[in-house]
């Protein structure tokens, strides 16, 4: 909860005045995790889970204004993410082959398809967007 939910919490409000004056925008990254539950991770879905609505209730919050509030939810995305948390190679190559399996897409994400959702999200391309998930995913949770 510290990282994936505090610290966003946190640092959000300490922003506000600097979005203000420059006219900028929170882009928030969450997981799919958050929007469907995982076996095993309970407590990053949770976490997710919060953050997604943090998001919304800033939206409302900071669009007064004129600070647009966001969140991307990647889904299986080739990144270091297991390493980094300890878990071991071979179950999450076995986490991955399952979500893909059930993708429509049939394949891992690239980090770039991440960043171009953000580079969108953060353009005037969207200066009608706020309070959304934006899910990137490869279609992981498209038949819920």
């Amino acid at each position: 909860m510290q990282i994936n939910l505090n610290s966003v919490v946190y640092l959000t409000h300490i922003c506000v005045e600097h979005l203000e004056k420059t006219k900028g925008n929170v882009i928030n990254i969450s997981s799919v995790a958050g929007k469907r539950a995982v076996s095993g991770f309970s407590p990053y879905c949770v976490a997710k889970c919060a953050l997604d609505m943090f998001t919304k209730c800033m939206a409302a919050e900071l669009g007064p204004k004129r600070i647009r509030v966001n969140v991307i939810n990647p889904g299986p995305i080739r990144t270091e993410f297991a390493a980094a948390m300890g878990i071991p190679q071979d179950i999450m190559d076995k986490h991955r082959q399952d979500f893909v399996a059930k993708m429509p897409i049939s394949r891992v994400g690239e980090s770039e398809e991440v960043g171009d959702a953000i580079l969108y999200l953060a353009s005037d391309h969207a200066a009608f967007v706020t309070g959304t998930n934006l899910i990137v995913d490869g279609g992981v949770i498209a038949d819920q």
